[in-house]
């Protein structure tokens, strides 16, 4: 496997192919002069938060959430063969090892050492290069084809602040010619939840997951508590917290880190988006503003 680099390092493998400029920018695509930077008053307690829920739950991941290969057919559509993807988030490569696949080069971010010990095991070929780092502050010097925010991964950031920095993240490491392509939900459900809402998922064949989620509507965030039940062992538990966003509230993050709304969809087969219905996954692309 590649080797796993931090977002303090240049990335290794690929990167000695796609040589870093220097003023930072790779040759396949050059950061513009005078990039937005993240706030410096960014916290990154979502991020601290997301990383002790994933490594509790990292050997049992695969088992309660399947692949979604649909993403990846989905970009074949958005962008050129054997384009550059930088996934945020890349867990165990449910997303990634698809993208791979398909002919991508993949660059996964990930805050959690047992998500990317998970996606080692799977990736023995080293497709994937992986990166251990906060996807809040992240910079990698150079950019992508594609930059990838599956799974809500935009609402782990938990306050305002983390939000904007992670968008400002995005915002420098897409290629001026490139897309931003981030999955969120319709919150209209949750945001007028009065009371918490369990449900149980299995987790494979070993055992079950309890989870219990409560919504905090003023500040929109949410709190998910996950109590895993396997088979001879004592139950984990693990919790996390989220700040859900209104399809306009990302609108105005991405005008702030100079990113322009091209198209939403409900889904990766292009399924229109009316809002109004927290079943839906809202799915926004996004390009460079010139």
């Amino acid at each position: 496997m590649s080797e796993t680099t931090t977002a303090a390092e240049t990335v290794t493998d690929e990167m000695t192919a796609e040589t870093v400029t220097a003023d930072g920018a790779a040759a396949d695509g050059a950061a513009a002069d005078g990039a937005v930077t993240a706030p410096a008053d960014a916290s990154g307690l979502g991020t601290a938060i997301t990383t002790a829920y994933s490594d509790a739950l990292a050997d049992v991941y695969d088992d309660i959430y399947p692949g979604t290969p649909e993403i990846a057919e989905y970009l074949v559509t958005l962008t050129k063969p054997g384009a550059s993807v930088l996934e945020l988030g890349v867990g165990t490569g449910r997303v990634a090892l698809p993208l791979a696949d398909h002919g991508f080069r993949v660059h996964g971010v990930e805050t959690s050492e047992g998500m990317l010990a998970r996606l080692a095991e799977k990736d023995p070929e080293g497709r994937i290069t992986p990166v251990l780092g906060d996807l809040v502050q992240l910079d990698l010097e150079r950019t992508f084809d594609v930059v990838l925010a599956p799974f809500n991964v935009l609402c782990c950031a938990m306050t305002v602040d983390e939000q904007i920095a992670m968008m400002h993240a995005i915002a420098r490491h897409t290629a001026a010619d490139g897309h931003v392509v981030i999955e969120t939900f319709d919150p209209s459900d949750h945001h007028v939840q009065r009371k918490a809402d369990v449900t149980t998922r299995p987790a494979g064949t070993r055992g079950v997951v309890i989870e219990s989620l409560e919504v905090l509507p003023a500040s929109q965030n949410m709190l998910l508590n996950s109590t895993l039940f396997l088979d001879g062992a004592a139950p984990k538990s693990s919790s996390t917290v989220m700040r859900y966003l209104w399809p306009s509230e990302l609108d105005l993050l991405a005008a702030i880190a100079r990113l322009e709304l091209v198209s939403r969809y409900s889904g990766w087969q292009e399924q229109p988006f009316d809002g109004g219905d927290g079943r839906k996954m809202c799915v926004s692309v996004f390009r460079p503003l010139a």
